[in-house]
């Protein structure tokens, strides 16, 4: 049996998951957009490329994995419950992030808006508008049936006149 592991590079600014691209010796935070700088430890040789193909960051954990959105979760749960310091500390626990920047992200999270769409959004709440939109629909599809048929039968009509009119015409002529 054999153990799996692997080593997250996380960005220090804003603490998002890298994945070290190749051999190289930096990249750039996919979220934030930071230069980050890999260490050496931590680049990839050519041979955990061939064994870590098709998973993202090689032999996923998936026990640290939720770990960490679990602490996410409540850095995002306590700034947005006006416990802004007691999210700082938490945050800074599980990411190597400086404390001004932690900071600033837990202020911007206190600002965000939660939005619960499981009342809004329910079987009940649904049903009549999705009703009132198929009515909506209905009757925006009748008027404009009904003026495309005005509209042909007065170009008929208009036709109809021409023609009518270049044939007396013609036909007066003799």
């Amino acid at each position: 049996m054999s153990t799996q592991s692997f080593k997250l590079l996380k960005c220090p600014s804003c603490g998002g998951p890298i994945e070290p691209p190749g051999n190289e010796s930096s990249t750039k935070c996919p979220y934030c957009g930071v230069s980050v700088i890999i260490p050496e430890t931590l680049r990839k040789t050519e041979t955990q490329n061939t064994q870590s193909q098709g998973h993202l960051f090689g032999t996923p954990d998936l026990n640290s994995m939720l770990g960490y959105g679990a602490q996410w979760s409540q850095v995002v749960q306590l700034a947005q419950g006006g416990k802004k310091e007691e999210a700082v500390q938490k945050y800074m626990s599980f990411s190597s992030i400086s404390e001004m920047d932690a900071r600033r992200t837990v202020e911007g999270l206190v600002n965000s808006q939660v939005y619960d769409v499981s009342s809004v959004y329910s079987a009940t709440n649904i049903a009549p508008m999705m009703a009132n939109y198929a009515d909506t629909a209905k009757k925006i599809t009748a008027w404009s049936l009904g003026f495309s048929c005005l509209v042909t039968g007065f170009i008929m009509l208009v036709t109809l006149i021409v023609v009518g009119v270049s044939l007396w015409a013609a036909f007066a002529a003799f």
